[in-house]
């Protein structure tokens, strides 16, 4: 193990893992000293004020965040104000932290394709070709319904509300995985031939939805499966977290937990 690399070494150890450099790309240097030498990292869904806490309180050098550190994205500048608070907090802490979002999903295999699929214990048969970034589609080696995947989701992830659309009692042959979020152009591989399910974090109820049903009404065997955009996301930044900690440093990943809970 590779012991007191410095941040930025560490991210390009990141982005010259990716298929090709993207560019115009969100991932790089969020806040702090990119020649700060690491003894620990931590990889997160989002970095929220509380991880931010609690990665000051286990000696944390360097986070690596999946989506946007403030608000108003990865820039703090003429924020709300508890954004510039959330600032202040990193700037007293000396954490260094990076956004890895594109070049996550741009990742042979994608770091949160994979995290997911191996947290479900999804048996896959086949790849297929990405659709666009952090859009692709499976065929499945076992036989199960959609409502049978979704409950193995909501054990696996600990999803306290699977949320279905569609019809769930047909059996799978292949899934779509659109982690995150998606929008109606990235949904219509779902209606393409061999598409049976389409599983995401969020996306428009009244464009995606509705689409859906009216489908289904008209014969179509199809599904979403909505779990929340962290739920959906969270197994492909511990999965990074374990494969940093082999081969980089000691890494832990900082658990912020689904940002919505039921009554």
């Amino acid at each position: 193990m590779v012991m007191k690399m410095k941040a930025k070494d560490i991210f390009q150890n990141l982005m010259d893992a990716s298929l090709f450099k993207i560019e115009n790309t969100c991932d790089g240097l969020i806040i702090g000293d990119a020649d700060k030498s690491v003894n620990k990292i931590g990889t997160c869904f989002k970095l929220t004020a509380e991880l931010i806490e609690r990665a000051v309180k286990t000696n944390i050098h360097m986070i690596i965040t999946h989506e946007p550190t403030f608000a108003g994205g990865d820039i703090a500048d003429d924020a709300n104000r508890f954004d510039v608070l959330k600032r202040e907090m990193l700037i007293e802490s000396g954490i260094t932290v990076y956004r890895y979002h594109d070049h996550a999903h741009n990742s042979e295999p994608d770091y949160v394709h994979d995290g997911f699929i191996k947290a479900v214990d999804l048996k896959i048969k086949r790849k297929f070709d990405r659709e666009s970034l952090g859009v692709c589609r499976y065929e499945l080696d076992e036989a199960l319904t959609t409502k049978e995947l979704a409950i193995r989701i909501r054990e696996k992830l600990g999803v306290e509300f699977v949320r279905i659309v569609g019809k769930d009692d047909y059996l799978l042959k292949t899934v779509c995985l659109g982690l995150g979020s998606v929008c109606l152009t990235q949904v219509n591989i779902l209606f393409e031939p061999g598409c049976d399910l389409l599983i995401t974090g969020e996306l428009g109820e009244v464009c995606v939805d509705e689409y859906v049903r009216d489908a289904c009404y008209f014969g179509e065997n199809k599904s979403i499966l909505v779990l929340g955009h962290y739920s959906s996301e969270y197994a492909g930044m511990r999965l990074l977290a374990e494969v940093l900690n082999k081969k980089i440093a000691p890494t832990v990943f900082l658990d912020g937990k689904e940002v919505y809970h039921g009554i």
